[in-house]
């Protein structure tokens, strides 16, 4: 550990020499403080405190590159499609961004006031077969497969979230990392 460091980083407006001074006995990689500028400062802490709290930053730190990790991977899962029985059997669908902002603007024209009782709009799935095609879609078919579409979303923001609660509490930089998305 850099002691110097850490108390730069726990006491930004510390200033080494003026502030505080740090002594390595002969032999000891861990130091003593000498001086300490309490009016400044305040309390002097103790070298286990300036331990615990660096290793609190670390922790923290790993947090937040945990939850990016994490959230990243909910983001990549959200865009791999998902299956949808409003066809009246199982299709895929794909829920790339431009995907799912194609499928937004289809719900709401199915949505519009004096469409046609026969209104459709074709929208691209794949059958079980493996089949892609743009596939006719009814007002109310287009919808569930929205209903879908936001439940296969929620599933992953959902395991997001419980994963991002784990990472929060974990209380060690190994527990932080061994909360991963697979």
């Amino acid at each position: 550990m850099d002691y110097k460091a850490t108390i730069q980083y726990l006491f930004p407006t510390a200033i080494y020499n003026t502030d505080y001074r740090l002594y390595f006995p002969v032999g000891s990689q861990v130091p003593q403080i000498l001086a300490w500028n309490t009016a400044k400062l305040g309390a002097q802490p103790s070298i286990d405190v300036l331990q615990q709290a660096w290793n609190s930053v670390l922790v923290q730190q790993a947090q937040t590159v945990q939850i990016a990790l994490i959230a990243a991977a909910s983001a990549a899962a959200q865009t791999t499609g998902f299956t949808s029985s409003a066809l009246g059997s199982a299709y895929s669908y794909p829920s790339g961004l431009q995907d799912q902002a194609n499928l937004t603007a289809c719900i709401v024209a199915s949505l519009m006031p004096g469409n046609a009782s026969t209104w459709t709009v074709e929208f691209w799935c794949m059958s079980a077969a493996g089949v892609s095609n743009f596939v006719p879609h009814t007002a109310a078919q287009i919808q569930q497969v929205g209903k879908d579409a936001l439940a296969a979303i929620m599933v992953q923001k959902s395991k997001q979230y419980a994963l991002s609660l784990q990472i929060q509490a974990a209380t060690t930089i190994a527990a932080v990392q061994a909360v991963v998305w697979g």
